[in-house]
């Protein structure tokens, strides 16, 4: 239709066609909300799937970690590595030897580490030697180390190969040296 004063193409309005002349940071924008969108989709689902099962994956010894990743849309991403918790004393088993220590040194720091909670296995007599060592098995590590805390002057290291006799099911073993 053409305008009272007989000039044409004026007056009418113009249709914009549907789908064009959106400002590009407008679709970047949407593009970025989507994607967020889909990571909160995902991460519902996973924990709707979820088996519900609390415990360690893997070997669940006391050396197993957990790595978090977290992906920020249009930021960085950043990884958290934590150590599960060392284990209870309640779970701990240890046989103290007296290795040149004074006498009955073993059977008192055994009984020092059953009132501390620790599963202590009989105490005895062992090889002579001249210092104070924490034996740790390999999966074990963390838990020798807060023991020898409780045993003045020890040194924690791994468990030789072979282990001292009669060490067999010590998680930790105590030598005490002269």
């Amino acid at each position: 239709m053409n305008d009272p004063n007989g000039f044409p193409g004026e007056g009418r309005k113009r249709r914009r066609v549907p789908g064009t002349g959106a400002a590009p940071s407008f679709s970047a924008a949407r593009g970025a909300a989507l994607v967020a969108l889909a990571v909160i989709v995902g991460i519902v689902l996973l924990n709707a799937i979820d088996d519900g099962n609390d415990g360690q994956v893997g070997d669940g010894g006391s050396t197993s970690t957990t790595t978090t990743t977290v992906f920020v849309v249009g930021g960085p991403s950043t990884t958290t590595t934590t150590k599960a918790p060392p284990r209870p004393p309640a779970e701990v088993s240890v046989r103290v030897f007296n290795s040149g220590g004074a006498a009955g040194s073993a059977g008192t720091l055994t009984n020092t580490l059953k009132a501390k909670g620790y599963k202590t296995l009989v105490a005895t007599n062992g090889a002579a030697r001249t210092g104070t060592v924490v034996y740790a098995i390999p999966t074990a590590t963390p838990e020798c180390t807060t023991l020898a805390t409780l045993v003045p002057g020890s040194k924690v290291q791994p468990m030789p190969d072979p282990a001292p006799p009669g060490s067999e099911g010590a998680d930790c073993v105590v030598l005490i040296g002269s």
